[in-house]
């Protein structure tokens, strides 16, 4: 019976650990389309990226465009920080 309790106190205390990084930008998600930059790296598009892998934004999509536009679904404050981002050549 002890053994049986340890093991689930294991499992359990296993359960939290997926080596994601908490994030402050939760919040109802919105979809959006944001206008990359002319420049090469684009920053926007590396910054979506990055937050992508955070599972801070969903539904990535790139589409073929110069500058690159990205659709995606995030929170509110995540779309207005990544139209804030300083941009060249940005169609606005």
């Amino acid at each position: 019976m002890m053994r049986m309790a340890l093991i689930a106190t294991l499992l359990l205390a296993g359960c939290g650990l997926d080596n994601r990084q908490p994030t402050a930008q939760h919040g109802p998600l919105e979809r959006a389309t944001i206008v990359g930059s002319a420049e090469t790296p684009d920053p926007v598009l590396a910054r979506v990226r990055e937050l992508e892998k955070q599972g801070v934004v969903q539904d990535v999509v790139v589409l073929e465009s110069f500058p690159v536009q990205i659709r995606l679904l995030a929170p509110k404050a995540v779309i207005d920080e990544l139209n804030r981002m300083p941009r060249e050549g940005a169609l606005r």
